[in-house]
């Protein structure tokens, strides 16, 4: 009877083990840089991603890079950080993501699933133009033509 439970928890333990790795459901599909930006997608509302708390404390600029599915009945898969300066930046970028509502989009507008990317750049405005997006889009550190930019302001506290 212990040799029976022994492998029962065995093989459960295995079985959970296998199932924390999710499984790769578009090897071949091959990436389609700037999806978002094409005529299909315009009615599309898409917003920043949170500054980081962390990062903004600290006065911390970055970039993270996700790259994701769209399945045909608008769902988003196979989400994963591409590249990114900071893990707190790839955190927000990947909930950015998560939060986009493709149901705005007329229907049938996928037949098959495309899998694309988006950069998101973090910087944080010190009133001389540093945060200027056609500047942002020029000196990038992570990868990705579609990108979103979210910009923080410095608030100095005045008293005690």
């Amino acid at each position: 009877m212990k040799k029976y439970f022994t492998a029962l928890v065995a093989s459960l333990l295995l079985i959970g083990c296998s199932s924390t790795q999710p499984p790769e459901q578009f090897p071949d599909l091959p990436l389609t840089e700037a999806e978002l930006l094409t005529p299909k997608w315009q009615g599309l509302q898409r917003y920043e991603a949170r500054y980081p708390i962390e990062d903004a404390r600290a006065g911390n600029d970055g970039c993270a890079t996700i790259e994701y599915v769209i399945t045909p009945d608008y769902q988003i898969t196979a989400i994963q950080t591409i590249d990114s300066t900071g893990r707190h930046f790839a955190r927000q970028a990947r909930e950015a993501i998560q939060r986009m509502d493709l149901t705005q989009i007329a229907p049938a507008t996928l037949t098959e699933p495309v899998k694309t990317r988006t950069r998101f750049e973090f910087c944080i405005e010190n009133n001389e133009g540093d945060c200027d997006e056609s500047r942002l889009q020029q000196e990038r550190q992570c990868r990705g033509t579609d990108a979103l930019f979210s910009v923080g302001f410095m608030v100095k506290r005045l008293g005690p």
